[in-house]
């Protein structure tokens, strides 16, 4: 097994995966392909796995096929002169067929040949021929015992590349896609595992998007101060922070109309979560906005996730906590932060904040720990999903901040618990407790026999609710400190 640089944090699943793939046993080539937004340390993994492997490492860039052909050829040589390889001096490849051609005239012998192409969205702009010819490596061609991995940023552009009827259909043996940290993992990056109130603040501003640590403060979030980072990074203009919440849209080419994938972004980070909702906010027919949601879904700035209300239904959580801050804070403020008045537009700001994203953000993370981290006994069955949802029984409408399904024993989904978020400061009373007794009244065979209750609070809890817990096996509390360190299903 191939073993991880000690610079790689937090990746061990996404190298393992890889290593597995290059040291698979067989003559036979196989064909990885690597994708995910940027900043997300896909280059440093593939980098660091080609090290590891002895193997070929190249970066594209957005230039002719020409010059990016020249770079191939330069880098290629010197990583083989590194080798000690005969044989490699001044080698200059005249076409990408003879590039591909070389590929396939290696040796099959010895320990597999690595080879890395890495942003090669960019190739394949220019070399729209490239997949085809790659595609010859893995059927025409004898085996070279050849480990090429594809990696790139564009979510649409990669995928097309694996479609119906694409060359590479078909070809590949591992597509993995590396997704910003989790929340509990954000906390161990930033240094702030134990002080999950500040981890809590910071993420829900930033996200688990592992490049802002190293364009701010370079390390851990110096004393967890989450106000002083907001006001010097994240309200600078002059801080790549600044504008990433517009940057993250414009970034990925699939998304042509700018104006109408942030306009569904935008509802979503509003509360709409089905697609009727979001058309309702844009004013568009339903079935105009299937293909901008598709879009985002691929570009994984949206998830679907099951409706627990709604069987064949599908609501959407927004991915990226970076475009709800560029919603709610800084793009109302942005006259205000040019001006230099980013520590009074923090302070302002405060209660919208809490009520549009520290609240959303809460709810969000209660579905992530049932998903990911609460046993079946805490959370009342095997989660299969978890998110906000309103349900509509005996003329009623009722919202609830966190549903849980799990299947039963016909594998039909029921809901096996309901809760509510609770982000402000203040501990929460028996009041609570009693919604959700009377929600759960409701819910008749939608629902488990036993449906939990859970509160989850920023703020704890009164004593009165925590005797009440206490004396019932159904209603479960956590605060910030059970959401970022209970280990009952890690």
């Amino acid at each position: 097994m191939l073993s991880p640089p000690a610079a790689l944090f937090a990746r061990r699943r996404e190298w393992n995966v890889l290593a597995d793939f290059i040291s698979a046993p067989g003559d036979e080539n196989r064909l990885a392909v690597v994708l995910g937004r940027r900043r997300q340390g896909k280059s440093m993994l593939v980098r660091h796995i080609a090290e590891a492997a002895d193997g070929r490492y190249f970066e594209a860039t957005q230039q002719s096929a020409a010059q990016n052909l020249a770079d191939l050829s330069r880098v290629w040589a010197a990583q083989a002169r590194a080798a000690d390889e005969p044989g490699v001096d001044g080698r200059v490849f005249p076409t990408w067929a003879a590039f591909t051609d070389h590929l396939a005239a290696l040796p099959a012998t010895g320990e597999p040949k690595v080879v890395v192409l890495d942003e090669v969205g960019y190739l394949v702009d220019s070399v729209p021929e490239l997949p085809s010819l790659l595609q010859r490596l893995f059927t025409e061609r004898p085996a070279s015992r050849l480990r090429v991995i594809l990696c790139g940023s564009a979510f649409a552009q990669m995928r097309r590349m694996l479609a119906a009827t694409a060359p590479l259909r078909g070809r590949q043996h591992l597509t993995l896609q590396i997704d910003p940290f989790d929340y509990r993992t954000s906390a161990e990056y930033w240094g702030l595992a134990a002080n999950p109130a500040a981890a809590f603040r910071l993420h829900a501003l930033i996200g688990g998007t592992p490049a802002y640590r190293r364009l701010t403060v370079n390390g851990p979030l110096p004393t967890g101060n989450v106000d002083d980072f907001v006001v010097r990074y994240l309200l600078e203009p002059a801080s790549v922070l600044y504008a990433e919440g517009r940057a993250i849209v414009g970034e990925d080419p699939a998304l042509t109309d700018q104006a109408l994938y942030s306009s569904v972004l935008n509802a979503v980070a509003d509360g709409a979560r089905r697609r009727s909702e979001i058309a309702e906010r844009l004013d568009r027919p339903d079935s105009s906005l299937h293909v901008a949601i598709e879009t985002l879904v691929g570009a994984a700035l949206l998830e679907k996730r099951p409706d627990p209300f709604h069987r064949r239904a599908t609501v959407f959580v927004a991915t990226e906590p970076m475009l709800r801050t560029e919603r709610v804070l800084i793009a109302p403020e942005r006259s205000r932060i040019e001006r230099g008045r980013a520590l009074e537009v923090w302070q302002d700001a405060q209660p919208r904040v809490a009520r549009l994203i520290n609240g959303p953000h809460l709810e969000w993370m209660a579905a992530e720990w049932l998903l990911a981290h609460a046993s079946p006994d805490v959370a009342g069955g095997v989660v299969r999903s978890a998110g906000p949802a309103t349900l509509a029984a005996k003329g009623e409408r009722a919202q609830l901040d966190v549903v849980a399904v799990a299947p039963d024993r016909h594998d039909v989904d029921r809901v096996c618990l309901i809760g509510e978020c609770k982000a402000g400061s203040a501990p929460v009373g028996i009041e609570v407790v009693d919604r959700l007794d009377s929600i759960a009244a409701r819910l008749g065979d939608r629902a488990t026999d036993r449906v939990k209750r859970l509160v989850v609070a920023r703020g704890g809890f009164t004593a009165e609710l925590q005797r009440r817990a206490r004396s019932r096996p159904d209603l479960e509390l956590a605060t910030l400190d059970r959401l970022y360190h209970d280990a009952s299903h890690d």
